[in-house]
């Protein structure tokens, strides 16, 4: 088996952590090792790093290098442009035999229970064997979430394996609230798995602008990268292929999940902010600090998040997490006026 590990975000919601040249999958969010790197000692406790393949933006690799040194040098993928994941999807999996299962997760996810990630990824082996396909995994819900897109759950074939009936868009809260009563719904993980070839016959089908300029390139020769890239589609490969292709299953997985989509997930793993030395919060409830190197005070104050870094200090409600991506975007705009 091949595991492709996909590592080209930029992570401009974990602004003013994150910066252009250390995205999201690069940080500490979480003791001393990036989010890279506990993906990379996840795979490790079953992979030998010569079947790991990491496809990242050109800009990351010396320092994808740094923080994997175990992993050989030729399995860094550089992609020159940066065209979401179904072209990633593609030039990874075209690494590995036609029959080869390939295990696709993305760089900057955090899965604290290793041996529950591991047995639901044997289940899926079996299914891959039994059944073909293309394989997501499927997160059993814990709360009516906003920020997560759906997997809508087909016939069975099998405890814990689905035939997948339709993927949704992130709903509202009201419709979340319905999609967990229902019992009928799993948040979509992003991660997935596939036979080599028969993903590549997928996206023949589903997406053939991707099949025709890369299908006779070599993932390694960039300059030849360079020249496909140019004219392939910015599509994600839910977009491109899972959501077009009639051979999706999905798996059941009930180990704790986070996407770290932004500042408010990381306070939902951390939980609120206590005082302390470098925290004073004066009749504020519900509150995340992070401070960098003086004390921060908060005062009158509930649901909001702190954040201070050597670029930044960020404010924030926390159910304007999502937006802070906006501050990167006017900081960008003002930079180049």
């Amino acid at each position: 088996m091949k595991v492709l590990i996909l590592a080209g975000g930029s992570g401009e919601r974990f602004w003013p952590f994150s910066t252009p040249e250390t995205p999201k999958q690069f940080l500490k969010l979480f003791g001393d090792k990036s989010l890279i790197r506990w993906t990379f000692e996840r795979v490790l406790e079953k992979i030998d790093p010569k079947d790991m393949i990491v496809v990242t933006y050109k800009n990351y690799v010396e320092r994808t290098k740094e923080e994997l040194p175990e992993l050989p040098p030729e399995n860094i993928v550089a992609e020159p442009l940066k065209k979401n994941t179904a072209p990633a999807c593609f030039v990874g999996t075209k690494l590995a035999e036609d029959d080869e299962p390939v295990l696709v997760l993305p760089a900057d996810h955090r899965i604290p229970d290793v041996d529950k990630f591991w047995r639901t990824v044997e289940k899926a082996l079996n299914a891959l064997e039994k059944y073909g396909g293309l394989f997501t995994f499927g997160i059993l819900p814990t709360r009516p979430e906003t920020g997560y897109g759906y997997i809508e759950i087909g016939p069975e074939l099998e405890e814990g394996v689905h035939e997948v009936s339709k993927f949704k868009e992130k709903p509202d809260l009201e419709t979340a609230k319905k999609f967990v009563e229902s019992g009928r719904y799993l948040w979509n993980s992003g991660m997935f798995l596939w036979k080599a070839k028969e993903f590549i016959e997928e996206v023949k089908m589903c997406e053939p602008a991707i099949y025709e300029h890369l299908n006779s390139v070599d993932p390694r020769d960039f300059e030849a990268m360079k020249e496909a890239y140019e004219k392939v589609p910015s599509i994600s490969v839910d977009y491109a292929v899972m959501e077009r292709s009639k051979k999706v299953r999905v798996v059941k997985a009930n180990f704790e999940w986070s996407d770290v989509g932004n500042w408010s997930s990381v306070r939902e793993i951390e939980g609120c902010t206590e005082e302390s030395k470098n925290v004073i919060l004066v009749d504020s409830t519900r509150v995340f600090v992070k401070p960098h190197d003086k004390p921060i005070a908060v005062v009158g104050l509930s649901d909001v998040i702190v954040i201070d870094s050597p670029n930044g200090i960020l404010v924030c409600k926390e159910e304007s997490s999502q937006r802070v991506r906006d501050v990167v975007k006017k900081l960008k705009s003002s930079e180049s006026s």
